[in-house]
């Protein structure tokens, strides 16, 4: 178990440092001068962190971990769903 409380954290930091550079490529030939963009990047957030919690609680880790990575996750997830 003490290994997975090591592992984990990088694993997932990780995976996200990848989609965010791979959001960044695919995201720098589309300035076509559109400064609004409609996502669910809040709602995303809220859901994150309480995920983030709710996992932090059932693990007995740091509190302040599971939100922090929880909101970083929802907002990842949020900001590449569009809105119709």
């Amino acid at each position: 178990m003490e290994i997975l409380r090591i592992i984990l954290p990088l694993l997932i930091v990780c995976v996200v440092v990848v989609y965010i550079i791979q959001t960044a490529k695919k995201r720098q030939g589309d300035d076509k001068g559109e400064k609004t963009e409609e996502n669910y990047m809040s709602e995303g957030m809220s859901i994150g962190i309480c995920l983030g919690v709710a996992a932090s609680t059932a693990l007995n880790g740091e509190l302040a971990i599971g939100i922090s990575v929880g909101m970083m996750l929802g907002m990842a997830i949020g900001m590449s769903i569009k809105k119709k």
